[in-house]
């Protein structure tokens, strides 16, 4: 697969494990920051009544498509564009948004926009699944996140691991209230949203 990511590899397990105990069999799935496809190529084998649909910024279309198309199940869908700094967020209501090791590459104005838009797709009773690091308190929950947090701000502008509480805020302000808070490997974490 090109574009493989040992980190994605590492998590798809421990992240399948949350989607089975959350998603309804038959769940239409936005995954927002899909990348090289290699999670919606998982989730949607391992996950057969599901439809996924990835998503990414145009840089990476040619990527995405290329992986799906050669890897992918048939209810994996083709790849849309999705810009955050842009959005056009899919018309129709769905079950679920999804996305992993997103909200920490990308910019504050960007979380915002993504909290926001996830919410206003998401169906009554929909879900909004986040993994990634997160700080608890303004603390970080290992020394290496810390590591990882500097190695950010350095590289991206307004990035960095964020805040729970934060992102808790910016949730309930579109009607999506915690379920759950699951701890993963590697001092990730698993969050869980139900619009209300």
């Amino acid at each position: 697969m090109e574009g493989f990511s040992q980190a994605a590899e590492n998590n798809k397990t421990s992240i399948l494990d949350v989607l089975r105990d959350w998603l309804k069999p038959d769940a239409c799935v936005l995954e927002i920051g899909s990348g090289s496809g290699q999670h919606a190529i998982h989730f949607s084998q391992a996950l057969p009544n599901i439809q996924w649909q990835p998503s990414d910024r145009s840089e990476v279309q040619s990527l995405l498509q290329s992986n799906t198309q050669v890897y992918g199940s048939s209810n994996l869908l083709a790849p849309i564009t999705l810009d955050l700094s842009s959005p056009q967020w899919p018309n129709t209501q769905i079950d679920a948004v999804y996305s992993a090791n997103v909200l920490h590459i990308v910019s504050t104005d960007l979380c915002e926009i993504m909290i926001k838009g996830a919410a206003q797709c998401l169906q009554a009773g929909g879900l909004f699944i986040i993994y990634g690091p997160f700080r608890y308190g303004g603390s970080f929950t290992a020394p290496s996140n810390a590591e990882f947090d500097d190695w950010l701000r350095a590289r991206i502008p307004n990035s960095g691991i964020r805040d729970f509480e934060w992102v808790d805020e910016l949730a309930r302000a579109g009607d999506l209230v915690l379920q759950e808070d699951r701890s993963m490997p590697a001092n990730n974490q698993c969050l869980i949203f139900q619009k209300q």
